[in-house]
């Protein structure tokens, strides 16, 4: 996964944070319980963790379905290849029938007008020497299969970065409901406290409508935030192949800060095991092996190719009333030749391939470079941006904490004396800006560091 998959995740997580912050954020020790009567449930429907999304994607996705197909004719390209060391072996035969009216007419000649023709021969062909070039395109053709098997790898990965994306999301925009719901259930007490005091005198009609309108767009809220929930839901089981008929909902994790706040490899660490384990790298490897034996392949061009033929075979005609068998003896051949192809003038051909397949040498090598620094740049971005939310964390949790215990105080104060509206309002702002630093920094942690498990060749940990 390159940087821009992490842009886009930041800017799904501050898409739902968004929705968050249109609410106001309460301790849960705090809040009395709170109740949705429209949630839905489904009991029988499966629960699924992270590594079984994973699981079903590999023996379910039609895109690994394909690379693995192609990597079924990779093989045969190796048999194919193997088989070119052996001589060619075909036989052969051919039938006439011909007509010679005048054929008695002609002064000492005893045959029949009407005669049948058979031919019959086997011949083999063996190629003894070409430069090497059956050898090195065996091998070639091995590195090839040996490719189509690392795109199934690859292909894989990808599939692992993007449902690992999709998930954390998922548990995150869960986590971002749950506090809409905490925070419409206190808007809701709040409300129905602001109704006592305006029958009171306390506060005036526009306070309690301003009140009222925040448990509105809470309700609003609420029906967005799970909106989003199950459109990531359907990408996921797109991504997985999962029939979109079926149910599908997250095994109960819990994600906590703890879990944000282990410690961060180094970037040379994850590189080194990147190195080793990412098939990306293995690829290139093979990428810039293949155009080695290229340059060989096309280089042999200038070299002669020795070749070996055989044959035999037998003819025999029913017009001349010789008796069938002593015709096949009498015409019985065979033969054994060898040849040599000597390349004298082929304009320009072999020296346009070697040059060719010198600078095709050059590029593997560039992009062999190109693969582990873009490597070395995705972990150094992915650790950058854990360490980053994890001291963003830190600090998110003890504001958290100073603006959860202003809030509570605030709030006890509408329940048992006079409502002040600004200040309940700017407490409740910056208390939802203070979880949802904490949530967004630490679902970003998460996420970075599972991408560099992923990275280091390790499964993730959900």
């Amino acid at each position: 996964m390159n940087r821009l998959n992490i842009i886009l995740l930041v800017a799904a997580l501050v898409g739902s944070s968004s929705v968050v912050s249109a609410q106001n954020h309460t301790n849960e020790n705090s809040l009395p319980p709170a109740t949705d009567n429209n949630m839905t449930f489904f009991p029988t429907a499966k629960q699924w963790t992270l590594k079984e999304c994973i699981e079903y994607a590999d023996q379910n996705s039609a895109e690994l379905m394909k690379v693995r197909a192609k990597a079924q004719q990779a093989q045969v390209e190796v048999m194919q290849k193997k088989a070119e060391w052996l001589p060619s072996l075909s036989a052969n035969t051919s039938h006439s029938v011909s007509y010679t009216p005048f054929l008695k007419e002609q002064a000492g000649i005893d045959a029949d007008k009407t005669s049948y023709n058979g031919s019959y021969g086997v011949n083999a062909g063996w190629t003894v020497w070409n430069g090497n070039q059956t050898a090195n395109n065996l091998r070639l053709a091995k590195l090839q299969a040996e490719q189509s098997e690392l795109q199934d790898e690859i292909m894989l990965n990808g599939i692992k970065e993007q449902a690992t994306q999709l998930y954390v999301q998922i548990l995150y925009t869960q986590e971002a409901l749950k506090v809409n719901r905490e925070l419409l259930h206190q808007d809701s007490i709040l409300y129905c406290r602001g109704e006592e005091l305006l029958k009171q005198g306390q506060i005036a009609k526009y306070e309690l409508l301003e009140l009222q309108t925040q448990v509105a767009n809470g309700e609003y809220d609420i029906v967005n935030t799970e909106t989003q929930i199950e459109q990531y839901k359907l990408q996921l089981k797109q991504l997985l192949y999962i029939p979109n008929e079926d149910p599908f909902n997250l095994a109960p994790i819990t994600v906590t800060e703890q879990q944000a706040l282990a410690p961060i490899p180094t970037t040379e660490s994850v590189y080194q095991q990147a190195l080793a384990a990412r098939p990306e790298v293995r690829d290139a490897e093979l990428s810039l092996k293949q155009s080695e034996l290229n340059y060989a392949v096309a280089k042999a061009g200038y070299l002669p190719t020795v070749s070996m033929s055989a044959g035999m075979g037998s003819n025999h005609s029913s017009g001349s009333h010789t008796d069938y068998f002593e015709q096949m003896k009498r015409s019985f051949n065979a033969s054994v030749g060898l040849s040599v192809s000597i390349p004298i003038l082929d304009n320009r051909r072999n020296k346009s391939n070697v040059q060719k397949a010198d600078i095709n040498r050059l590029l593997a090598r560039l992009d062999k470079i190109d693969v582990e620094y873009d490597l070395y740049d995705a972990i150094a971005q992915y650790r950058l941006k854990a360490v980053n939310n994890q001291q963003k964390l830190t600090y998110g949790l003890s504001r958290l904490k100073y603006n959860q215990e202003n809030y509570n105080a605030i709030y006890e104060k509408a329940q048992i004396g006079t409502m002040n509206i600004v200040e309940t309002f700017n407490a409740r702002t910056n208390l939802l800006n203070a979880k949802q630093d904490v949530l967004q920094s630490k679902y970003l942690t998460i996420y970075n560091i599972q991408m560099l498990r992923l990275y280091s060749g390790k499964e993730v940990e959900l």
